[in-house]
């Protein structure tokens, strides 16, 4: 009776026994590179304030200029981040100093 209570137990049990698979999750780190043109600072057209009216009504235009070209760097620098794929063009307007 003992021996059958045993083969009992190691049949039931050796049924029980099936391997688990396992998922692994592996992660790659992707560096994203901009181009150079991107990363510079921005400049500042005049680094005095005008003398005249008509000098400072001339330079708004300047100042315009200067700053979409700014705002166009940042703007292209969220899109290699977001779009790393379209990241290796420069558009026009922007040149690598």
């Amino acid at each position: 009776m003992r021996s059958v209570l045993i083969y009992l137990f190691l049949a039931l049990t050796a049924g029980c026994t099936t391997t688990k698979t396992q998922v692994v999750t592996q992660y790659k780190t992707q560096l994203i590179k901009p181009p150079a043109a991107y990363l510079l600072s921005c400049t500042q057209p005049y680094h005095s304030p005008p003398q005249t009216w008509g000098d400072a009504a001339r330079r708004d235009p300047v100042w315009l200029m200067y700053f979409d070209l700014c705002a166009s760097r940042i703007e292209n620098l969220r899109r290699c981040y977001n779009y790393p794929e379209q990241c290796g063009t420069l558009p026009e307007g922007i040149n690598e100093q």
